[in-house]
């Protein structure tokens, strides 16, 4: 931690960035009650513990990324692997169930991320695993998904999430189609000023978001 930063500055920052966060949440959760006031079919039960296992994973991952930016300045940086290792074993913990096992493998190499992208980086990952945790095999059978995330020559980070699941609606348009979840990742996506490219098919569907200047490069960090 830069030592020259007041510990009260600090903690200024990260109660600002919990609020952000909280307020997205909020926003996400109205959406899905709209959604589900507009739906004339009644919803399963199935599909009711969904709902409140994606919410208690994203105020999950809140938690995560509140306890760690408490102490980092925003023109700091994390080696976000290991963070997102954490964030992922969270989410399959809150989704895990006896009706389907799910996997993960993470790959890439380390990456030091600079702190202001951290957080809307990780809900983003956060909104691709929840989505595949709830479609990509919807008859249940077994998941396997994997992460990455890479430092490129140019100093941008590329963050690959995949699954071999049944792959999106024929003609969906991930530009502009999908529900709630998507509409997250669009617009955290734009915050960052990033670019998702989105891959799918019958063996599955790989994110891969590529972020400009968010990597710290492992010299700098010495």
């Amino acid at each position: 931690m830069d030592q020259s930063i007041p510990q009260t500055d600090l903690v200024a920052e990260a109660n600002h960035r919990l609020a952000n966060s909280l307020a997205l949440l909020g926003g996400l959760v109205r959406m899905q009650s709209r959604a589900i006031g507009k739906n004339p079919r009644a919803y399963s039960n199935a599909e009711i513990r969904m709902l409140f296992d994606g919410i208690a994973a994203r105020i999950s991952t809140i938690g995560q990324l509140h306890r760690m930016l408490a102490t980092l300045p925003s023109h700091g940086a994390l080696l976000l692997n290991a963070h997102l290792t954490d964030v992922c074993s969270n989410l399959i913990t809150a989704f895990s169930s006896e009706q389907q096992a799910v996997s993960i493998e993470h790959n890439g190499a380390s990456c030091h991320v600079i702190t202001r992208h951290v957080q809307p980086i990780t809900l983003i990952v956060c909104e691709i695993l929840i989505n595949s945790l709830k479609y990509a095999h919807p008859a249940g059978a077994p998941l396997h998904m994997t992460l990455s995330c890479e430092t490129q020559s140019d100093d941008t980070l590329l963050v690959t999430v995949s699954d071999d699941g049944v792959g999106l609606p024929d003609g969906f348009d991930p530009k502009k189609d999908g529900g709630i979840g998507f509409q997250v990742i669009r617009a955290l996506t734009g915050e960052v000023g990033g670019v998702l490219d989105v891959h799918s098919d019958t063996l599955g569907t790989t994110f891969r978001l590529t972020v400009p200047q968010a990597v710290v490069a492992n010299a700098r960090m010495a």
